[in-house]
């Protein structure tokens, strides 16, 4: 066990954390905590299951005082590159570092799961039903399933159509936007068209690899897209559009991950079939969630697993059942196994599975709220 100087507190108690059919009872035996910061508390739990050592680690984050912001991070601040946690952090210097969402871990097409807003700004969706944590500009947190569709708008002759994804390689017969957050271009090899919107309008038409503006976005048409290739002319007024459920709007950040463990104080990851996650409910693994409380608390939360002499982990129920246990009243994972880390003032807290910090697309950070 880790020992923080004088910030140290000990305290030894037993709690049986289970009420969940199906889930065997969490044990605490022991917890450590620390101050993070004025807002931010981070414990330490050393904990049994069916006898098994398991170490979870929490950093509770007071939204009631304003002083903190939660955000998204992207690795090395683009879309499509992969980064640690534990870059990210040095990077950025959060508070708190987790990390986020799923994605595909192929270095030359990394991409999210589901969708994402960063400051306000969507940079990526996809069609894949997966529950989503989302906050708004006042740390209002929201949990639910947003359903997100982007669409291209073109003024002046009142003609639209709907994009097939953002911020990710391009595949046949789609039309794919770009923006900033991709990179500086759209490295493209076989595109048909792109066409450069920068201020509201269209600057270029080219055909691959075109400059991403910082004020605009690129369409990019192959195949079956170019279909839309006649709605384009250099001065055209061209609109980017997403269509999302009202009570999304208001968000500000928001990362996809699953399954949905808590809502309103029930735990539902039994109902959440349609969500298509391959590990079982009761597969125990390395384990990453996001819970808030009833009096205006965010939890981030890691499990460490798959050292059995160490931690062996937790199933989505018995992790459901823990954050139940202390106060969640709703909660959703995030990507796990071998990504699940956290990172505390530059500190990796947890022993990732993997022997050191996988390279992921995002992390999800708590920063002290500038004046």
């Amino acid at each position: 066990m880790t020992q923080y100087g004088q910030v140290f507190i000990f305290t030894i108690f037993l709690m049986n954390l289970c009420t969940a059919s199906h889930a065997s009872k969490v044990v605490v035996r022991e917890r450590w905590e620390r101050v993070a910061h004025p807002s931010v508390m981070y414990y330490h739990y050393f904990a049994q299951v069916d006898g098994k050592p398991v170490q979870i680690y929490v950093s509770d984050i007071d939204l009631n005082t304003g002083a903190v912001r939660i955000q998204p991070v992207l690795a090395w601040d683009n879309m499509d590159r992969l980064e640690t946690v534990t870059s990210m952090a040095k990077r950025h210097k959060p508070i708190v570092a987790i990390n986020g969402s799923y994605f595909n871990m192929d270095p030359g097409d990394a991409f999210p799961v589901g969708f994402l807003m960063l400051d306000g700004r969507v940079v990526y969706f996809s069609h894949t039903h997966r529950s989503a944590f989302g906050l708004t500009r006042d740390n209002i947190p929201l949990f639910g399933y947003p359903r997100t569709r982007g669409s291209i708008y073109v003024e002046d002759t009142g003609e639209y159509f709907y994009i097939d994804g953002m911020n990710r390689e391009r595949s046949a017969n789609q039309a794919i936007v770009y923006t900033t957050e991709f990179g500086a271009r759209t490295t493209t090899k076989r595109s048909e068209l792109e066409i450069v919107v920068e201020r509201g309008v269209v600057k270029e038409i080219g055909s691959r690899n075109m400059r991403i503006p910082a004020d605009g976005f690129v369409i990019s048409l192959a195949g079956d897209a170019m279909k839309y290739k006649k709605l384009f002319r250099i001065g055209a007024p061209v609109k980017l559009y997403f269509v999302i459920e009202a009570e999304w709007l208001r968000v500000f950040n928001s990362l996809t991950g699953g399954p949905m463990l808590i809502r309103g104080g029930r735990i539902v990851v039994q109902e959440t079939q349609s969500e298509q996650f391959k590990r079982s409910i009761h597969e125990r693994n390395p384990l990453t969630a996001v819970a808030s409380t009833a009096n205006g608390h965010l939890l981030f939360v890691v499990v460490d697993g798959r050292r059995p002499n160490f931690s062996v982990g937790l199933s989505y129920m018995e992790l459901s059942d823990f954050l139940r246990g202390i106060g969640a009243v709703n909660a959703i994972a995030m990507d796990g196994g071998g990504s699940s880390i956290m990172v505390v003032n530059g500190e990796t807290v947890n022993k990732p599975s993997d022997g050191s910090p996988r390279s992921v697309t995002n992390a999800l950070c708590v920063f002290q709220r500038k004046n």
